[in-house]
């Protein structure tokens, strides 16, 4: 019965190990293709009319529209609201002068603030 055991945990072991590899190959071709991604954004420029800091462009409407209808919109041109990373960039968005709808909601649930990419706000 032992020696049964033994065996299950071996051949138990053995799949784990295979699976580990997979997902080591799996993370790092998503990793090669992310960087590789990041330094075509990089070296991307902007679109004409929008404005760029660091490696990222915005785009800033003078339409006014709703926090969904201007999601919608950005969404159309390849892009979605803002996420801001920073106090840099929060401060582009801010100097402005301008009323702007950046990519935070708690449209999915009341008092959870989630980014349009699913994170949530982290408060510091």
């Amino acid at each position: 019965m032992l020696e049964r055991g033994q065996e299950e945990l071996r051949a138990n072991s053995s799949t784990l190990n295979r699976d580990k590899d997979q997902l080591q190959r799996e993370y790092s071709a998503v990793s090669k293709k992310l960087l590789l991604m990041e330094q075509k954004r990089v070296c991307t420029p902007c679109p004409q009319g929008w404005k760029q800091f660091s490696s990222k462009c915005y785009y800033f409407s003078t339409e006014g529209k709703s926090w969904m209808n201007s999601r919608r919109d950005c969404l159309r041109r390849g892009a979605d609201l803002v996420i801001i990373e920073s106090d840099e960039e929060q401060e582009i968005v801010v100097g402005t002068g301008d009323y702007n709808w950046i990519g935070l909601s708690d449209s999915e649930t009341e008092g959870t603030w989630l980014w349009v990419d699913g994170s949530p706000l982290q408060r510091g």
